[in-house]
């Protein structure tokens, strides 16, 4: 069973974790929704962006060499970070599982132990009576025990809040109301995510610009305060069937080719493609990032190869230095009902 180094994430703070995949609706600051949980590739850029301030950005291009080079291990892979409640951890839904039900096409993520049923290809039943968090969430009952709440009905992990907030217009500079949404997580619950290190050097590199990242704050809304974070080092197992070459991805992939996307989308495959896009605004006028689409966490693909995905630049053609984001494959095995 393979053991995995985890990172929990607890807040300090409310926290706004903004995904920009299209244009803001006019009169909006882009704002008004809040993910629940960080992409692989937004938590990467966010150490990224806190080794140019800690270390200095010579040694981070040393660093993403590692990536951009042909190497058999990459320095740093990690999952995109997930919801856990105590000692609950919560997975994307793997997309090849289905019911007539609707409700469990809502199912965002699911408790370990239901994932790796699903993932060993071991019939399930899907009841609704067990979805929580706004139907975001399936967990049974043995798993809600495990967090002593198993007779409070109203439990969550986590609750959403729009806040107004006021900011001087730009048209005739008076003031203007505008609403974000933020994330707030329950006692003992927050977020988190596996990673696997070239070295012991890199592990402590990594470990000391999450604390850094922990005081000043992650996702939108820092200067408020929001987005704050400790965090412990721990170990999760995850029972990995060893068949086939179907996997779930546990972190957003960019494929590096037309030929490696042609393999993953090889035989029964099930997946959901977001778009990403954003700004960039580092030499004073703001520009846009080219647009990528990623395959999402959860999807269900194909490979014989052990690296899928690959740093894709989203620089704009004005940009005089690559901008990253990270679109590696964490790959789970996975087994059909009937292998």
């Amino acid at each position: 069973m393979p053991t995995y180094t985890a990172y929990r994430l607890t807040f300090k703070t409310q926290l706004h974790l903004g995904r920009t995949s299209g244009p803001a609706q006019e009169g909006s600051l882009g704002l008004e929704k809040t993910e629940t949980y960080i992409p692989a590739d937004t938590l990467f850029s966010a150490i990224c962006q806190m080794w140019t301030t800690f270390y200095d950005p010579e040694s981070l291009a040393t660093f993403l060499k590692g990536y951009t080079e042909d190497r058999t291990v990459l320095p740093f892979m990690l999952t995109s970070a997930f919801p856990f409640a105590k000692d609950v951890y919560l997975f994307p839904k793997p997309l090849t599982f289905s019911t007539p039900s609707k409700k469990s096409k809502r199912v965002q993520f699911v408790s370990q132990s239901i994932f790796q049923d699903i993932i060993s290809g071991t019939p399930i039943a899907f009841s609704e009576d067990q979805l929580i968090n706004g139907e975001a969430v399936w967990m049974r009952p043995e798993d809600k025990e495990k967090l002593e709440t198993s007779r409070d009905e109203n439990f969550t992990i986590w609750a959403t809040h729009t806040r107004p907030r006021v900011t001087l217009g730009s048209r005739n500079s008076g003031s203007e109301i505008w609403h974000v949404q933020t994330v707030q997580f329950n006692a003992d619950c927050g977020l988190w995510f596996a990673a696997q290190f070239d070295s012991d050097e890199t592990q402590h590199k990594i470990e000391t610009l999450l604390r850094v990242l922990g005081d000043t704050g992650i996702g939108g809304e820092r200067n408020a305060g929001y987005g704050t974070f400790d965090f412990t080092e721990t170990t999760l197992e995850i029972r990995t069937p060893e068949v086939g070459n179907r996997f779930v991805t546990l972190s957003p992939i960019c494929p590096q080719s037309p030929e490696q996307l042609g393999e993953l989308l090889t035989g029964a495959t099930a997946y959901t493609l977001n778009p990403l896009t954003g700004w960039l605004n580092s030499t004073g006028t703001p520009s846009r990032r080219k647009q990528v689409s990623m395959f999402a966490e959860g999807s269900v693909l194909h490979t014989h190869d052990t690296h899928i995905g690959r740093l894709v630049d989203l620089r704009p053609d004005n940009w005089s230095h690559p901008v990253y984001r990270y679109g590696y494959a964490w790959q789970i095995g996975i087994r059909g009902a009937s292998e």
